[in-house]
């Protein structure tokens, strides 16, 4: 009999602890879609129409890109703080947010940098 309420013990234990553990394992994906948005703003920014822009009298605009652009690194930093060192169920749920907002901010930056790009004036063709 006291075999069967261990056992019993056990498998209630087991079954708590599964759903906490696949909230862990989906964080994860979270922040490679985030860090795949805000490398895309990265690679964008480091191109010839970007180093046009800042030519072109729009460093504003740029300055108004990184700052987004920080604010997706930073969203997505505390994300993996949430995730890495967690007080429960919540702190992953929190990991999840976080990392959605940075990717919202990162494709923010993104669209804000194309429109801008759309806006500059257009610059004679080197031959």
């Amino acid at each position: 009999m006291t075999k069967r309420w261990a056992s019993a013990l056990l498998g209630i234990f087991a079954l708590i602890q599964v759903p906490h553990a696949a909230s862990a394992f989906e964080c994860p994906k979270h922040f490679v879609k985030a860090q795949a948005a805000i490398d895309k703003v990265i690679g964008d920014m480091k191109g010839e129409m970007s180093k046009s822009m800042a030519k072109a009298g729009m460093k504003a605009e740029m300055a108004l890109i990184h700052a987004m652009l920080d604010d997706a690194k930073m969203r997505l930093a505390s994300a993996r703080h949430n995730h890495e060192k967690p007080q429960g169920r919540y702190d992953h749920a929190r990991a999840i947010a976080k990392a959605d907002a940075a990717q919202g901010y990162a494709v923010a930056a993104d669209i804000y940098h194309f429109k801008m790009m759309a806006m500059m004036p257009k610059m004679p063709m080197k031959k």
